[in-house]
């Protein structure tokens, strides 16, 4: 594995597997719209190469457009990780149609088509696709329908596609993470009428004791896109510190 494309890649989860990547010296191109923060994670010192890209993952040409950029850096594309997602929250009257249209197309039709165009350049290097869904398929939470039906597409459509992909030798998976502690989740807090009060509620409902760090989900990720992982395709992993199982 010497080059991987990470969709996302500026913050949270995303700009967790670029490190966690360039430390074991594998090229990434980093694609995102949040321009200052891919700046910055392709300042750190780390043994791979980083090229980034503005790429608004919302339109649909962004796959198409990203993969040929990553390709055209390094020559050849081992893996492609999608960690962009979009979160928005509100209660059910309020819930706006152009909130949910534009969070189907970036959590599940931009996934589909990444995989869409990267089918070719991975075929030819025998790599793997890893989407991030949400342990928001498993389980109900208030004001998050599009976000919830999305990450449950998505589960689907990686059993879809590694089906679909397994002669090519193209395995694809999905990591689910629970509760992770990014700004990603800032708008469900802003919700709550005691933010402070509902993380200590939810704190007391993780085995683990704790949120997750991006780092715990990127490690999973950086293990599905290698060779350790090469008899594993179309599962969707839970990473949640155990609080589905309790």
């Amino acid at each position: 594995m010497t080059s991987v494309l990470v969709a996302g890649g500026a913050t949270g989860i995303g700009r967790a597997c670029v490190r966690a990547l360039r430390e074991r010296s594998v090229d990434v191109y980093l694609a995102d719209v949040n321009m200052a923060a891919a700046d910055a994670a392709a300042a750190e010192d780390l043994p791979g190469r980083v090229v980034i890209g503005r790429h608004d993952l919302a339109g649909p040409d962004a796959a198409r457009e990203a993969v040929a950029a990553a390709v055209g850096a390094y020559g050849r594309l081992d893996g492609v990780v999608v960690t962009a997602g979009l979160h928005v929250v509100s209660a059910v009257e309020e819930y706006a149609l152009a909130d949910w249209d534009r969070t189907m197309a970036v959590n599940v039709r931009a996934p589909f088509l990444f995989a869409q165009a990267a089918a070719a350049p991975l075929a030819e290097t025998g790599g793997s696709i890893v989407f991030t869904g949400s342990t928001a398929a498993f389980r109900g939470s208030r004001g998050t329908f599009a976000y919830a039906a999305s990450k449950g597409a998505l589960i689907s459509m990686t059993r879809a596609l590694a089906v679909e992909l397994a002669p090519r030798q193209i395995r694809v998976n999905c990591v689910c993470p629970g509760w992770i502690d990014t700004p990603f989740n800032e708008p469900y807090w802003a919700m709550q009428p005691d933010p402070s009060a509902a993380l200590g509620a939810l704190l007391s409902r993780i085995p683990a004791g704790r949120q997750g760090a991006p780092a715990d989900v990127a490690g999973l990720i950086v293990y599905l896109l290698g060779p350790a992982a090469g008899y594993i395709t179309g599962q969707s992993i839970v990473v949640d510190g155990g609080l589905l199982s309790a």
